[in-house]
């Protein structure tokens, strides 16, 4: 280094340039050589995205960001605690200084809950929430990603939103999530919405919706040349009414020929009915690749094999978690001489996580799934006290449930070509085991992972 250096006296081109090869830590480090250093941290270029989290611990380094990024930045997720009135009022504040951003390109809700606690002392602010995502909408000049994290009451709205959206990004939106969680599917309002306004969307890629709105025609408009082809489309399933308009095999067939890569997420949350349903839900021409049910309280067999059957090619992950019955794990029974999951994994060659939490499963069956998946089979959840074994001792046979022994776990690993062991009740939601407890906390960060930005 040469005598005398002044570090200050470097061109802030160079500065930012030195800075982008930088971790964010490692900038915040370097900043600290001298004040024009420090006013360099904070360029534009450096800051495109910004992870706003809410909770205290965190709320001065996000209150903090917003005030000197928030005009500016590109892309913007903020993670809050919707039932802390102190969070629900600050991500308000940050929603307002969003909505004066014009750069802002991506955008999204991450809340813990599908329902926000609203402070009694603000009885407006649902409408100033509601507003100050208009405003977003209408003052970004090349909106690419909008998600709302499954809030129920913000996409009351969603009519007005996507109609907004078709009105100012119809050539640059890339990806929107309107879906919702309605842990009360049975009693529930549809709000209308009309499918010609997704016709206007060129360039969408990604959505996530609700069952509710999913129609042949809606499905139709991804069918046209002139656009950008659908890579991935979500479908929370809640309730199941004679008004629903069942999507014929025909137009998914048509999708999928024009949309070759598309993949397709199916989540039933708290659905008594669509389990109930799921053999009219499911279509063989349907591209499914995620499967998942939230506490659906059931599992339709014969929907399981019509799954293992028809989307071997395209299945990707299968998750299911219920809550105990009276304390134990549920029961299911098959008319097949084969368990349906092991056949499931069988059938399915790119099968790569499975859960199945709630269930009781033979300790064969768990050991016959790790062989058929091997390595391949990344996330492999099974809960210790639904493995049962054939145990027997002089007073004859009994089933053991949890009494798995040291050579099974080793047999799995074994297979797995990894260290594996089943959950423990510890590693369990306590909703699980508790009926009153809040179920989203073992479902909510699974469906923000599906709303990412492309």
């Amino acid at each position: 280094m040469a005598a005398g250096l002044d570090w200050a006296a470097l061109p802030s081109v160079i500065i930012v340039e030195i800075f982008s090869y930088l971790s964010k830590s490692d900038r915040v480090r370097t900043s600290s050589v001298c004040r024009r250093w420090r006013q360099c941290l904070f360029h534009p270029c450096l800051w495109n995205r910004v992870d706003y989290e809410l909770c205290l611990s965190k709320r001065q380094k996000s209150r903090f960001l917003s005030d000197r990024c928030g005009h500016f930045i590109r892309e913007a997720i903020v993670k809050f605690n919707s039932h802390n009135i102190a969070e629900v009022r600050e991500c308000f504040r940050i929603l307002k200084i969003l909505s004066e951003n014009k750069n802002i390109q991506s955008f999204a809700l991450q809340p813990t809950s599908c329902h926000i606690e609203w402070p009694e002392s603000q009885p407006m602010l649902y409408d100033r929430y509601l507003e100050s995502i208009e405003a977003i909408i209408k003052s970004s000049r090349k909106l690419k990603h909008l998600s709302f994290g499954c809030v129920e009451e913000l996409l009351d709205q969603s009519d007005r939103i996507v109609e907004l959206l078709a009105r100012n990004h119809a050539n640059t939106l890339e990806s929107l999530h309107i879906s919702t969680v309605k842990e009360d599917s049975e009693n529930y309002e549809i709000v209308d919405m009309d499918v010609n306004d997704f016709d206007l969307f060129k360039n969408l890629q990604s959505l996530s919706i609700d069952y509710d709105h999913l129609s042949n025609d809606l499905l139709k408009n991804f069918i046209d040349c002139r656009k950008a082809k659908l890579l991935h489309l979500c479908i929370h399933v809640h309730g199941v009414h004679p008004q629903h308009e069942k999507i014929t095999n025909d137009t998914w067939r048509m999708l999928r020929n024009h949309c070759p890569d598309l993949e397709v997420t199916l989540n039933l949350i708290h659905s008594f009915d669509g389990t109930d349903a799921l053999l009219d839900i499911l279509q063989s021409s349907m591209p499914l690749a995620n499967y998942r049910q939230f506490f659906c309280s059931n599992i339709n067999l014969a929907a399981i094999d019509f799954i293992s059957t028809h989307f071997g090619t395209t299945l990707k992950s299968f998750h299911i978690i219920d809550g105990y019955n009276a304390g134990s794990p549920n029961q299911y029974t098959s008319d097949s001489d084969e368990d349906p999951f092991v056949m499931l994994s069988w059938r399915c060659p790119k099968l790569e996580m499975f859960t199945l939490i709630s269930y009781e499963i033979a300790d064969n069956d768990v050991i016959a799934i790790a062989r058929l998946r091997g390595e391949k089979l990344w996330k492999f959840e099974i809960p210790l006290n639904c493995i049962y074994s054939m145990l027997e001792d002089e007073d004859g046979v009994w089933i053991g449930h949890g009494c798995v022994d040291q050579s099974f776990r080793q047999q799995v690993c074994d297979s797995l070509k990894r260290e594996w062991k089943p959950l423990s009740d510890t590693d369990l939601p306590l909703a699980v085991f508790d009926v009153q407890a809040d179920a989203e906390k073992a479902y909510m960060s699974i469906l923000h992972r599906d709303q990412m930005p492309l």
